[in-house]
């Protein structure tokens, strides 16, 4: 995953200006001070500072006589090498060296990893050292609270420490130079439909705070932040907890790549909220109150900023809420149920079974319950949570129900257990033993591209990652379940999936939103019946508050904790060994930001190649070698350049209403909207499918390949060749439960059978399928969306 935030630093002329180097030494005392910007003592490396001295016309200048490649540009390229593959200071050290003997001796690159790192400054971060006991930071080593003074050395090596970094440089430097200021303005440009819910910005406390803050001001934007506890090693109890957030108002699919990391807890326990939000949570006054100001387009304008939302899983929400958690009474983030007690197994645990009429949480009686704590009852609150104090962020409904955590974690896994464990084999619901059908069934699935994972049997669900049980729940188990689990159940969890799957889509309308709410409260309310009390999990119960989030901040893929969990796995790659990590994990993070923005710099009028190599390494080795792009379509690979045959120049023709050249260049690979697309022809034969994509008038057609053409004005088009199927889709699966009438939408059955070839333009693919192939026919399932990705 790319990450483009970058971190602040006036770039000056020097272009000298990154950070230090990834690896440092373990916690050195010199460092704790809350402004970090010495360079890293090299060590045994004894070279003068003078020696070999690079200026700014050198790192502009060929690396050597003749060279593709400049100084800086080549610097950068071994950088971003570096951080990426987890070079260690060693490996670094030999590449430099191998690199020194290979190149002419006219070059001025350096040969020593401490010439190297002498070219990278370190930018500013706050380093914080805690009391264990109160985790209260400390001031010149004393605790104010416990009035006691540490070593902190030593607690530095038990790990009482932790990071931030200050947001309000990173939000300008990343507006400035990374060309978002002018993707603000998506908020204002999408396209929008009084009656649907296409993102926060439909929302309906979204634009109760546009009517009440600076929100509605041109350049304002609001965010939404998450933080989850991160393993670091196998062997031990130590985690970090990255604070990460992102801007709503940037466009989908630019918003879930742009994370800032503003803080960074790291330790053997859970962080003390009061402590390591008290930062953040000064900041956010700052940007909401006075703003701050950047350049867009040579003028100074003035942002306000909003923390509105927070997506994490239900242990950090009570951390974050300061609430019992859902295994104790009142333990529900939203409304006042209080659940109960009942046996399971050899133990008790604490179950929700369903309520007609709960009272829903409030803002005001949440701080009314933590001014109260100890006086009376307080319905599950704790005390005060310095989330409170957050302007203009609602302590119950600025948390929304996260679907990766809620649904694909949650009930879903819970319902194969009950479906597929042995311990369930008496009961009504087990299916345990037609697993090896199943499996077969599964393995006949052709996802496209936007599943990054393929379907694994059911008997390694243990090890299934979150995105795998969200592809089962919406896509493989409406159909390798029917006629094997038994009718009742089938129907029940029908429920559940056409009701996820609605608020997952990209759009919205208000009666699917009242249809999803239905199906919810009606799966909830069956789910005891069905499966017993034992099994009304806090998960089944939080699904009745499912729709409440998409009701005020938009579909669930809008702020669904699957981008910050690609974040979190990103953050592991950054530190090498067992010393520093978290230190190693900062710098290694604004380090990569900075070679990504310097680059925008270095890389002006850059060779192609070099362009491309250095977009490959950033980008984690995933570019493409040959690409041709055309009106906002990218096509991938040589292409084959031979005259249209009659049939295909008369299809053209008639499409664009032209005439065109005889010749024109055809392609099996191409990409529109970040959405990947394959011919038929390709030539590698794949497990997945995206030859199989929705018109945007609803039909189904079968892509034969891409062409580039052109008119004889010189006008050049990027067309697909399709093959429409020769009968509509047609509805697969639908159920009745109770009173509820459950229609699977997005499974259907189309005709193996396609008609003459059409042309279409690329922007008329509007979605892809996952596919199931059988025998006369074939069965697809529609996407909800192509935004969210694990």
């Amino acid at each position: 995953m790319r990450l483009r935030s970058v971190w602040t630093m006036n770039m000056n002329n020097s272009l000298l200006m990154t950070i230090q180097t990834v690896a440092v030494k373990a916690w050195a005392l010199k460092h704790h001070s809350s402004s970090h910007t010495d360079d890293y003592d090299g060590g045994d490396d004894t070279t003068s500072d003078s020696e070999q001295m690079v200026n700014d016309d050198m790192m502009r200048s060929p690396l050597y006589q003749g060279a593709l490649v400049t100084l800086g540009q080549t610097i950068l390229l071994l950088m971003a090498f570096a951080v990426i593959v987890g070079l260690t200071q060693d490996g670094l050290q030999t590449l430099l060296q191998i690199l020194s003997l290979i190149l002419p001796q006219d070059s001025h690159l350096p040969a020593t990893k401490y010439l190297f790192k002498k070219l990278f400054k370190t930018g500013k971060y706050d380093f914080h050292v805690y009391c264990p006991k109160c985790c209260c930071v400390l001031e010149n080593n004393a605790c104010k609270r416990c009035h006691q003074d540490f070593d902190k050395n030593e607690l530095m090596k038990n790990g009482n420490f932790f990071f931030t970094l200050p947001l309000i440089d990173q939000l300008k430097h990343s507006l400035e130079t990374s060309n978002l200021g002018e993707s603000l303005n998506y908020r204002k440009t999408r396209p929008t439909n009084p009656d649907t819910i296409s993102d926060i910005m439909d929302g309906k406390l979204y634009k109760q705070m546009c009517k009440d803050s600076n929100l509605k001001k041109d350049y304002s934007f609001s965010l939404t932040f998450n933080s989850d506890g991160v393993p670091i090693f196998k062997s031990s109890s130590f985690s970090i907890w990255p604070l990460l957030c992102h801007i709503n108002e940037l466009p989908p699919n630019i918003r879930k790549k742009t994370m800032f990391l503003t803080g960074l807890w790291f330790g053997p326990k859970k962080p003390s909220i009061s402590t390591f939000f008290r930062p953040f949570i000064n900041e956010m006054k700052t940007l909401s109150s006075v703003g701050f100001e950047w350049c867009s387009n040579a003028k100074i304008v003035k942002s306000y900023v909003y923390a509105i939302i927070c997506s994490c899983d239900s242990v950090a929400r009570a951390m974050l809420q300061n609430i019992k958690q859902f295994n104790g009474k009142f333990g529900c983030n939203w409304c006042l149920h209080p659940g109960e007690r009942v046996e399971k197994g050899k133990g008790h645990v604490q179950v929700y079974p369903f309520h007609e009429e709960v009272t829903e949480r409030s803002h005001t009686d949440m701080i009314k319950y933590q001014r109260n704590v100890g006086t009376g009852e307080n319905f599950g609150v704790k005390g005060p949570t310095p989330l409170s104090s957050l302007p203009f962020f609602d302590i119950v409904s600025g948390f929304i129900v996260d679907s990766m955590h809620c649904i694909d974690l949650g009930v879903m896994r819970q319902l194969s257990t009950l479906w597929f464990d042995s311990s369930f084999h008496k009961e009504p619901w087990y299916i345990g033993t037609r697993a090896n059908e199943i499996d077969r069934k599964i393995e006949q699935f052709q996802p496209p591209s936007n599943i990054t994972r393929m379907p694994r049997s059911i008997l390694t669900r243990a090890y299934w990652k979150a995105s795998e049980w969200r592809a089962f729940l919406l896509f493989y188990a409406p159909i390798v379940l029917k006629s094997v689990l038994p009718r009742r159940f089938f129907e029940h969890f029908l429920l559940l999936c056409q009701a996820v799957y609605a608020l997952q889509t990209t759009c919205i309308t208000q009666l699917e939103l009242f249809y999803a709410s239905q199906h919810l409260n009606e799966f909830v309310l069956n789910f005891e019946t069905l499966y017993g009390r034992p099994h009304m999990t806090y998960n089944v119960h939080i699904l009745l508050h499912l729709s409440d989030s998409v009701r005020n901040w938009g579909p669930l893929w809008c702020y669904s904790a699957y981008s910050f969990e690609g974040c979190n796995g990103f953050l592991l790659k950054l530190y090498n060994g067992t010393q520093s990590v978290p230190l190693q994990i900062v710098t290694s993070f604004l380090l990569l930001k900075e070679v990504e923005s310097m680059g925008k710099v270095l890389m002006q009028n850059a060779h192609p190649r070099v362009q491309q190599l250095f977009d490959t390494v950033v980008d984690g080795f995933n570019a493409t070698k040959h690409v041709r792009r055309v009106n906002g379509t990218v096509f991938f690979g040589h292409g084959c350049s031979r005259a249209l045959d009659l049939y295909e120049k008369d299809a053209v023709e008639q499409f664009l209403e032209n005439p065109v050249k005889d010749q024109a260049i055809f392609y099996h690979k191409a990409v529109y909207n970040s959405q990947i697309f394959l011919s038929i022809n390709y030539r590698r034969k794949l497990k997945r499918d995206n030859t199989l994509v929705r018109r945007s008038d609803g039909s189904v057609c079968q892509i034969v390949g891409f062409a580039k053409v052109e008119s004889h004005t010189g006008c050049e088009h990027a067309l697909c060749l399709v093959r429409k199927c020769v009968s509509k889709p047609r509805l697969f699966l639908q159920g009745y439960f109770g009173e509820s009438r459950c229609q699977i939408k997005h499974v259907m059955s189309i005709s193996s059978e396609f008609a003459e070839l059409t042309v279409l333009d690329l922007s008329q693919l509007s979605d892809k399928f996952v596919v199931y192939r059988q025998e006369n026919s074939c069965l697809v399932c529609l996407l909800p969306n192509s935004l969210e990705r694990d």
